[in-house]
């Protein structure tokens, strides 16, 4: 039974719920070899198939409606799994992607730290304003995923929509819904949900007032018994 709030006649009037399952994509190579994914086509490694294949049962039982995924490779190969279990047609959204850090994506961290030392030691203190050759600004990474998340909501309104992406991009999907802004300001918390988990977010919408709730976050239950 959908939820319901008193209109002005004291009638009880639906609230529009829009559910979205947020789904980090499986293990990559760039997790198992402590690399920069950013834009770069890494498949996901056995484990992340297997992660990739258990999200799927997991989230069949919750009924989605709509499937939509960053179109990167590691992202794609978790989608596929879902849409094969679901029936529904895979969307994919570019706003979606993982952070581009430029001429550091396919690095090691390592490696990156050696040869790019000032750029290394600008991205550990997380300055606001590093763009890295090539790369993109934090800010420009914030409005792309904002841009997505509320055009999702927009164009599945009531629905459950499964959104499959990246840890930094869910990172930014996590500040937006909670009115944060870009996290080029200093908001003091940062979230990495792991690979494969799901988070439940909701939109309520009532009486022209907008809300969100977060319902769960970093979901890895269906996880349980996967060797790592």
């Amino acid at each position: 039974m959908p939820p319901v709030s008193a209109g002005s006649s004291g009638t009880s009037t639906p609230a529009t719920v829009t559910t979205l399952l947020w789904v980090r994509h499986g293990q990559a190579d760039s997790n198992r070899d402590g690399r920069f994914g950013g834009h770069s086509p890494v498949p996901l490694t056995d484990l992340g198939r297997r992660q990739a294949e258990a999200t799927a049962a997991a989230i069949r039982r919750a009924a989605p409606t709509a499937l939509i995924s960053s179109d990167l490779a590691r992202a794609v190969q978790t989608a596929e799994p879902i849409a094969a279990a679901t029936g529904l047609a895979l969307e994919l959204d570019r706003d979606l992607r993982e952070r581009s850090l430029g001429i550091l994506d396919g690095l090691s961290f390592a490696d990156a730290e050696a040869r790019h030392p000032e750029l290394w030691q600008r991205l550990m203190a997380r300055d606001p304003a590093l763009v890295p050759d090539g790369g993109e600004a934090v800010d420009a990474v914030y409005a792309r995923v904002a841009r997505a998340i509320d055009a999702i909501v927009s164009r599945h309104a009531g629905g459950r929509v499964v959104v499959v992406s990246h840890g930094l991009a869910l990172y930014h999907a996590f500040v937006h819904v909670c009115g944060l802004g870009s996290p080029s300001a200093d908001h003091g918390v940062f979230v990495l949900v792991d690979n494969c988990s799901v988070s439940r977010v909701e939109h309520r919408h009532v009486h022209g007032r907008a809300r969100w709730r977060i319902r769960s976050l970093n979901d890895v239950a269906h996880l349980d018994g996967l060797a790592s």
